[in-house]
């Protein structure tokens, strides 16, 4: 493969990291039988699910994801069809990857959504779920899960709506929560309630962000604030640490649990980088999962990878290098020399996959992509 350096991030000590850029654009023919085989990174870690992201664009502007003016939009014409969707999918699934989370931007305002749900749903994928603002779920969630949608993730930050309008810039939390109601009448269960926990905004709300989901048979789940952007969009002062946030819910809820990883594996379907621990709440043991990318990264256990939009395949969301598979998939090949060639391209950039990030809860170690172009 070709290889350029340039600097992507910076240690905690400051100095430069020099990360290489991968394409795909190795000029020597695939080698038989080049898709058989689990696909496995550099490290022996076993990836099986992807991120793709469907569009970079969003009607909202979180604070934390999105400037308030907007990124420089990705061409239309280096976005994916919906055809180069199935294809990357059906030859990821040929190397065992078998859970899909359909991400942004926003995926519900790109096109035709329900027709690539439909698409994807027929492939068996032991996993198909979708990541959303929630604004248009009211209306989209019955045709979603008619398509074969799996589950849902859904952002719900606060609870409050002058909060909700001011983190979001646009978003209207009324909608958001009669998606929520709507996502269940139509059948949708484990849905997950994804809160980005920042000090000083919703810090006092944890609590009943965990009730409002339990209550609803929702999975609650707190994020720590990760530094995009190379941290133009972390602000100081609104790091709260999984540490900090065990402290609020013990306060406000009771002792936490531990859960097995077993018992959380076969009841909690596409379990990612959530680690989770329980509640005794309304007689029931509840489970509140707590994601900390920053302060106790869980980069040993990695599994997944994530598609851009315009097909570039980062191997973690920490770095600006990736994969290029929209060069494969618009080279000509069809067929089993397709399939041959963006594994073979996949299998070459997660040899390079690396131990772990440098985040740092002082905002530094972060890419210099937005979180709204690579999906949540």
């Amino acid at each position: 493969m070709s290889g350029s350096y340039q600097t992507d991030a910076r240690r905690r000590d400051g100095e430069p990291v020099h990360l290489p850029i991968l394409s795909s654009s190795s000029s020597h023919t695939p080698s038989p039988g080049v898709s058989a085989g689990p696909l496995i990174d550099g490290l022996a870690r076993r990836i099986r699910y992807v991120r793709i992201s469907l569009t970079d664009r969003c009607n909202y502007r979180c604070t934390y994801c999105m400037p308030d003016e907007g990124i420089e939009l990705a061409p239309r014409a280096d976005v994916l069809s919906f055809e180069e969707l199935e294809a990357t999918v059906r030859a990821l699934q040929q190397v065992g990857v078998e859970r899909v989370r359909l991400t942004g931007g926003e995926p519900t305002v790109r096109k035709d959504l329900i027709e690539l749900v439909s698409r994807l749903s027929r492939l068996g994928l032991q996993d198909l779920a979708l990541s959303t603002n929630g604004e248009r779920l009211e209306e989209l969630a019955l045709p979603l899960r008619r398509a074969g949608l799996h589950r849902l993730n859904v952002s719900v930050d606060t609870l409050q709506p002058d909060r909700f309008a001011q983190v979001t810039r646009r978003g209207s939390l009324t909608k958001v929560l009669a998606g929520l109601e709507s996502a269940r009448t139509a059948g949708f269960a484990h849905t997950k309630l994804n809160c980005v926990a920042m000090r000083g905004f919703n810090d006092d709300e944890l609590g009943a962000l965990c009730r409002y989901a339990w209550d609803r048979d929702m999975i609650p789940r707190l994020i720590e604030l990760m530094p995009m952007a190379e941290g133009q969009l972390f602000y100081p002062g609104t790091f709260l640490s999984v540490a900090e946030q065990r402290k609020i819910l013990t306060a406000e809820l009771g002792p936490l649990l531990s859960v097995e990883t077993g018992e959380s594996d076969s009841e909690l379907p596409g379990v990612g980088p959530a680690r989770y621990v329980a509640v005794r709440y309304g007689g029931l043991l509840r489970k509140v999962g707590l994601i900390s990318a920053v302060s106790e990264p869980f980069c040993d256990t990695c599994n997944r990878v994530r598609l851009s939009a315009t097909g570039q395949l980062h191997a973690c969301l920490a770095y600006d290098d990736a994969i290029d598979l929209r060069r494969v998939l618009r080279s000509g090949l069809a067929g089993d020399d397709l399939v041959d060639r963006l594994v073979q391209a996949a299998r070459g950039g997660l040899s390079n996959k690396r131990a772990g990030h440098v985040f740092s809860e002082s905002g530094c170690g972060g890419p210099r992509k937005h979180m709204v172009s690579i999906g949540g």
